[in-house]
Order: structure tokens, then C-alpha cells, then sequence
């Protein structure tokens, strides 16, 4: 049976670790073949309240709030089972909507009847303010696994235009966004080395991370098409690693525009890092 990785699984493994951060992700190994993962993230003040900073409809709001840690999940190549969303407004009304639009996006990238929805809502405080944390959690079967299984060589590549929600406005439904589909789509394929949905520190952050995972350094492109800097909000884009010569492959089956950003290359001899 194949491992995660060798210095993931002997982070995993080793003696009194029963639970370990792997980015920003938490995995608990269940046998050297099993193990769950788990991610989670909140959204606040974003909605249709009075007190919200920023107006967007709940049907919105509902996909932006599930996307992030669903993905995160699903990068990993574990089957999501299970996705608590903790919202902090009542259930007539706002909580109806929102769980409703969950299950919706679920069904859209068939998912709707492999996965638990549960959770709580306000229902004894009055709120002016929209608030809601989602975890994901899923199952990992060591053989297909994707997590530092980058290459030195590899393309990375941005998946999805990164765009903050804030300084520029977007939809979940825009053909340049990505969203659970376009995970599910690539973890599927053979030539998709690894994946990591970009979150709010930006797409070159992330690409060192998904190197460092794999014991590599992430070389960025002198001049990346995209801002690699920018938040990608409710994770707008993802990256992914490819061999050079799978790159047009990867741009027929992403359904979202392609960029790369760098490349991953060996640790240099004597580094520290």
C-alpha cells in the first residue's frame, strides 16, 4: 500500500501523534492506509443583514461558505462524508435559504447523495449580522492520496482567476471562478500531481506551500499573467502540479482559465529551509 508521503506519513506515524496540521488541514490516521481529513473556514458579515460590511444574497453566500474547505478536502483526494455548517442566524429565513443553496451546490457536482449535511443555527439571540463557519470532513485512502506528491519540474499552475470579493467583485457562478467541479474534475485525472485551492495570502504563497509539502521550492515565473499576491477569496482559483509535457491536457479538462506561475524545483544543496 502506497503512503501519503514518506515525511507526511512519518509525521502521521509517529508515536503519540494522533492528530497532525498538514497546511491547513487536519489529518488523523486511522491504519498506514487510512486516515481523515478535515478542513474548515468561516465567512462573517458578508449577507443580507443590516449590520453586513458587505451585500451579497444568500444564495451567494451559501456557495462561497461551503466551496473553501469542501475543495481543500477534496484536493486531497479524500471522499468528503461529512459537512457541518455552524450558521449564526436564525433557521426561518436566512438558515432555510442558506441550507437549501448548500444542498443545491452538492447535488450540482454530484454530491448530493454521498454526503451528510448537518448542523445548528441561532435560534435564541436575535442577529443584525450574518455569520457561519463550515468544516468538511472526508476520507483518505492512503493509495490516493495527493497531498507532497508534487515533482521537481512540475508546472505549477493557477486554475481560476484569484479575485478578493473585496476590491474586485465576482459571482461563484462566473466560468472563470473555480469552484468544487473543477476539484473534482482534475483529482480525478492521472497526470494532476497534486492540487490546493489558493485562499486569502494568494497564489504564490500557496505554490510555496504545496512545494514545501513535497520538500521542493516553488520558482515563480518572472512575469505570471495573473496578480499572485492578490487574495483569491472564497477560493476563486486553485493550483495545481503537471508535468511540462501534461499542460495542454491540463488546459482541456480545468474548465477554467490556465496560468502558470512557476515551477517546483529541488531544495538547493546546503539550504536550511
Amino acid at each position: 500500500m502506497k503512503k501519503v508521503s514518506e515525511e507526511v506519513y512519518k509525521a502521521l506515524s509517529a508515536e503519540g501523534a494522533a492528530v497532525q496540521k498538514v497546511r491547513d488541514l487536519s489529518i488523523i490516521l486511522l491504519s498506514d492506509s487510512r486516515m481523515l481529513v478535515i478542513a474548515c473556514d468561516s465567512n462573517a458579515s458578508i449577507g443580507e443583514k443590516p449590520a453586513d460590511y458587505r451585500r451579497n444574497t444568500y444564495e451567494e453566500v451559501a456557495v462561497s461558505a461551503l466551496k473553501v474547505p469542501f475543495m481543500e478536502v477534496l484536493a486531497t483526494g479524500a471522499e468528503p462524508l461529512v459537512v457541518v455548517d455552524n450558521l449564526c442566524v436564525e433557521m426561518d429565513g436566512a438558515g432555510k435559504r442558506i441550507i437549501a443553496n448548500m444542498r443545491q451546490e452538492l447535488r450540482r457536482h454530484g454530491f448530493g447523495e454521498r454526503v451528510q449535511l448537518t448542523g445548528s443555527t441561532e435560534d435564541n439571540m436575535s442577529t443584525t449580522q450574518t455569520a457561519l463557519g463550515v468544516t468538511v470532513i472526508g476520507m483518505l485512502e492512503a493509495e490516493r492520496s495527493r497531498i507532497g506528491k508534487t515533482r521537481p519540474g512540475d508546472l505549477v499552475v493557477c486554475i481560476g482567476v484569484p479575485r478578493s470579493g473585496i476590491q474586485e467583485s465576482y459571482s461563484e457562478f462566473q466560468r472563470d471562478v473555480a469552484n468544487i467541479g473543477t476539484v473534482k474534475r482534475l483529482v480525478e485525472t492521472a497526470f494532476v500531481h497534486e492540487l490546493l485551492p489558493i485562499g486569502s495570502k494568494g497564489a504564490a504563497y500557496e505554490a510555496e506551500q504545496l512545494c514545501k509539502t513535497a520538500g521542493l521550492r516553488f520558482q515563480e515565473e518572472a512575469a505570471p499573467r495573473i496578480d499572485t499576491r492578490v487574495s483569491a477569496g472564497s477560493s476563486t482559483a486553485v493550483l495545481c502540479s503537471v508535468c511540462p509535457e501534461d499542460y495542454p491536457a491540463l488546459e482541456a479538462a480545468a474548465g477554467c482559465p490556465c496560468c502558470i506561475i512557476g515551477k517546483a524545483q529541488p531544495e538547493r544543496q546546503g539550504s536550511t529551509k
